[in-house]
């Protein structure tokens, strides 16, 4: 009875905590860098986000009053 508890006990300490925060920011990493490639290519694939590059870049390329 006691090898068969070892034995369970041992596959569960087996576990260790460097391979679990390892894994976890690998898919972390992994989601980020997916959210980043969808942004990238919604344009590419989406009407309604063609064109809102343009939008933010003529807003901040417009002259600025001045006050002389």
């Amino acid at each position: 009875m006691s090898l068969a508890t070892s034995g369970v006990t041992a596959g569960i300490v087996l576990f260790n905590l460097t391979t679990g925060i390892t894994a976890v920011a690998s898919a972390m990493l992994t989601l980020f860098v997916l959210v980043m490639v969808l942004f990238a290519a919604a344009p590419l694939f989406s009407s309604t986000w063609v064109g809102q590059q343009d939008v933010t870049s003529t807003a901040g390329s417009r002259a600025e009053p001045s006050d002389d």
